[in-house]
């Protein structure tokens, strides 16, 4: 095993220039190479039909077959057999564990998670022996949606954590194509969910023919350049907004989260996740679950480079 911090040659942040950063320590068993630069995420149901299992199989043999490495997160379903179907084109693939890295979860991909090892890496951003908890998986689709270059959103139900990944994947630039189901069925109520909601976003498509996985490409600067201006846009109108109409509510916070909160919010121009750390007391492993609640309830925004500024409160 490798562990490798944010400032050495072999992490992905140096390696395969993620914008945004990871910024964080990884363990990591395996390689990452160069090439991993153009990998596309592949996520979905821990469900999933019959269908959804042979779009991700589909998927993932067009990504090997166009030089793409595939990556997902381990999981049951749509995860699995991504990963099980790239190994079998004869590709690489990387799993992001939402455990720590000597802690496979599901334990019957303790196997698979071996044979990732030796064509691609399995990664985490978790102390070795952290179990799978539930708030740990989000912070690792975070993790996915900033090593992928391209995301298939294959199936998900209204309420399927994969749409986390989708969303995440698509502020940071990223192409993202939703396939399609029948319409009416459950498990792409989320799909057809997202597609409503994102519809006028400019890197999102109906995935119709599997040969636009392997003409698509990885996110292009001037992509993520759009998405840090308008989340600093966004927060520059909440500032001014904030300063003409002081009767606004705070945010109903405790805990942790709270503590989080006033110190972004005692750093309106930005505060890095390392002085967050020392600030707050919380530890490495724990503060990325909180600082990722509170970008997804809309009160804090990250930046590039694992900068947090304040954003709109929610009411």
């Amino acid at each position: 095993m490798t562990k490798t911090g944010n400032i050495e040659e072999n992490h992905p942040d140096r390696i395969l220039k993620l914008k945004p950063e990871i910024g964080l320590p990884l363990d990591i068993v395996g390689s990452i190479l160069p090439c991993d630069a153009d990998a596309v995420a592949i996520v979905g149901s821990r469900k999933p039909s019959l269908y959804g299992i042979k779009l991700a199989e589909k998927a993932a043999e067009a990504a090997v077959k166009s030089g793409k490495t595939v990556i997902s997160g381990l999981a049951r379903g749509i995860d699995t057999e991504s990963h099980r179907a790239a190994l079998k084109a004869g590709g690489r693939t990387i799993a992001v564990l939402g455990t720590g890295i000597n802690v496979i979860y599901p334990e019957e991909n303790i196997g698979l998670a071996e044979e990732i090892e030796h064509s691609g890496a399995v990664i985490s951003q978790f102390p070795p022996d952290t179990p799978p908890i539930g708030r740990n998986f989000p912070i690792r689709n975070e993790t996915v949606a900033k090593m992928c270059g391209t995301l298939v959103l294959i199936q998900a139900a209204e309420k399927s954590g994969s749409l986390i990944t989708a969303r995440l994947a698509l502020e940071y630039g990223k192409k993202v194509f939703v396939c399609p189901g029948e319409i009416g069925d459950p498990l792409f109520e989320g799909n057809y969910g997202f597609l409503k909601k994102y519809r006028n976003s400019r890197n999102l498509e109906i995935l119709f023919d599997f040969s636009m996985i392997s003409e698509s490409s990885r996110c292009f600067d001037r992509n993520f350049e759009l998405f840090s201006e308008k989340q600093n846009s966004k927060h520059t109108e909440i500032t001014k907004e904030n300063t003409i109409s002081n009767n606004k509510k705070e945010p109903q916070l405790d805990g942790t989260k709270k503590i989080v909160y006033n110190i972004i919010k005692s750093n309106p121009s930005g505060i890095d996740f390392d002085t967050i750390t020392v600030l707050s007391g919380i530890g490495a492993a724990e503060l990325p679950a909180v600082l990722l609640t509170l970008v997804l309830e809309g009160i804090v925004s990250e930046l590039n480079g694992k900068i947090y500024k304040p954003s709109e409160a929610k009411l």
